[in-house]
């Protein structure tokens, strides 16, 4: 009887300790996510290693992720860092708008599944709200032209954030790396756009002037090349231009199998103009003079580095 007593006794002063630590934890929740964090960088490596299945690697993934959409979904977990998660790629917008937190799990079959989350700001409520990428690139057919959503995703991993202003919105353009296959790799630019309520959605038809080769209006630019070579797809803050390799086959044969594509001796670029982003043909990566660049129409036949091989979306 006396056993009995104590222990509910103590019980009790547990209880009374636990909801006296929760209620410091939602003033102030940065050491409750410390503790989220523990566990993700030991869950972290979980998921990769050529010695584990793909089954191995999914399963240790779906409890790396639901682990750390608990810890995103905390108060103020927007501006903690979540530094010791080496395995992720974490991007803040300067503007402090959003925040996009992704990573890939790599496939026995070189192929790349992607995941992530975009932490968004409400402008009416004030508050971060957190949005799951599901990633559904097998199922997307011409992705070039299609405006995504959260819920269908054009799976990639992001690495930088430029930021426009249009009508005085921003507007956001994503530079990002996916691996497609073991033969294949692209580069993407990507333009994430967000409503009224902070919901974010993928592609928008920004892009002027391009070459012909471009078919429509797309909502994307996609590269593809040998994953046995490397391109560049970088941003020139100095020139406020995106500039990448003008990526061809390596003989003329081979137009369309991307696999045999590699850049060229040039670079072109996309310029921002009147809520644009204006095609240049052959940037000169040594000035640092924006005036100086000409806006060149690459659909002109007047322009001979026109005859170079052009990277052709399919």
């Amino acid at each position: 009887m006396l056993r009995r007593k104590l222990s509910i006794v103590l019980l009790a002063a547990s209880s009374c300790f636990l909801s006296q630590k929760s209620f410091a934890l939602s003033k102030d929740s940065s050491g409750f996510i410390k503790l989220y964090e523990d566990t993700l960088k030991q869950l972290q490596f979980g998921r990769l290693g050529p010695r584990k299945t793909d089954q191995q690697k999914e399963e240790a993934n779906t409890r790396f992720k639901i682990m750390l959409q608990k810890a995103l979904n905390l108060p103020r977990s927007f501006d903690y860092s979540f530094d010791s998660l080496t395995t992720i790629a974490r991007l803040e917008s300067p503007d402090k708008k959003f925040r996009i937190i992704n990573w890939n799990l790599p496939k026995d079959d070189g192929s790349q599944e992607y995941f992530g989350f975009i932490q968004s700001l409400n402008p009416k409520t004030k508050k971060y709200v957190l949005y799951q990428l599901t990633d559904k690139s097998a199922d997307i057919a011409d992705p070039q032209s299609k405006v995504l959503t959260t819920d269908k995703w054009f799976g990639m991993l992001y690495y930088k954030i430029i930021v426009e202003k249009a009508d005085k919105k921003p507007e956001y353009v994503l530079l990002a790396w996916q691996g497609y296959s073991k033969l294949v790799t692209r580069k993407i630019i990507e333009v994430l756009s967000f409503s009224s309520d902070g919901t974010p959605t993928f592609g928008k038809s920004i892009f002027n002037h391009l070459p012909s080769s471009y078919k429509g209006s797309p909502k994307r630019i996609i590269f593809q090349y040998s994953s046995n070579v490397s391109m560049t797809l970088e941003y020139n803050s100095s020139k406020n231009i995106i500039q990448f390799d003008l990526l061809g086959p390596t003989e003329p044969g081979l137009e369309g199998q991307y696999q045999y594509y590699g850049p060229s001796f040039q670079i072109d670029g996309l310029g921002y103009k009147d809520g644009k982003w204006d095609y240049i043909v052959n940037v000169d990566a040594r000035n640092n003079n924006h005036g100086d660049e000409k806006f060149k129409d690459p659909k002109k036949g007047d322009n001979q580095d026109n005859k170079k091989p052009i990277y052709t979306p399919h």
